[in-house]
């Protein structure tokens, strides 16, 4: 029981890591980077809009990079990486 227990509560916390970056190419990203290393690292992204504004947040930018049949979302507020997500295409 307690093997089990133990084993929930890694693969819960594996979970939570694998929010927090995401593989574009080659390169990770991160909550918390830059825009600018965002670019740095895997370019000018493929289409620019405004990000949806929850009640209480800043502005910010919904960036889409198109890579290997697969949409990857970076959201940027105040020049920084906030979410990111990979859609199939």
């Amino acid at each position: 029981m307690l093997k089990t227990i133990v084993f929930c509560m890694l693969l819960a916390l594996s979970g939570a890591a694998l929010a927090d970056s995401i593989r574009i190419g080659t390169h990770i990203i991160a909550t918390g980077d830059s825009a600018g290393h965002v670019i740095d690292l895997v370019g000018k992204p493929d289409r620019k809009s405004h990000a949806a504004k929850k009640k209480g947040e800043t502005s910010g930018e919904r960036w889409e990079y198109y890579r290997d049949h697969k949409t990857i979302v970076v959201t940027i507020r105040d020049g920084l990486v906030t979410t990111m997500s990979q859609h199939a295409n």
